[in-house]
């Protein structure tokens, strides 16, 4: 964005139908890539809130935290568990991950555009940069 925002995605380690070899490159990759280059000014975390997070989140979390990678955990697909369960889903993947209440965590749907305004605050003060 710019020059002056980047998003890089890394394939996911859980749900991406390859060889356990592959994956293990995958991971390999991204270690290298997260701890070789200029320190990161977020990194966000994708969990599906309709499930708890996996080992493979909860591993990538913790992972994250050890080494001082800024993150925030976005919980996506709010749009398809009731409005009245997201409270309980939420405290779910919080309780898994064992998040730092520190720690940005932001309830997403991007069929109903919950959470936008709010990630884009966070990625904004995360970055410096004015998105308006």
């Amino acid at each position: 964005m710019n020059d002056k925002l980047y998003f890089v995605d890394f394939p996911g380690y859980g749900y991406a139908k390859v060889s356990k070899r592959q994956r293990e490159e995958w991971g390999r990759i991204a270690e290298q890539f997260l701890q070789t280059r200029e320190p990161l000014k977020l990194l966000i975390l994708i969990v599906d809130i309709r499930h708890p997070p996996t080992e493979d989140d909860r591993l990538m979390y913790h992972w994250l935290k050890h080494y001082r990678i800024p993150v925030c955990v976005v919980a996506t697909k709010a749009d398809k568990i009731p409005r009245g369960k997201w409270d309980k889903h939420v405290k779910i993947a919080k309780e898994t991950l064992e998040a730092d209440p520190r720690d940005p965590f932001v309830l997403f749907s991007s069929e109903t555009g919950k959470g936008r305004d709010e990630l884009w605050a966070i990625i904004a003060e995360a970055t410096d940069l004015n998105l308006e």
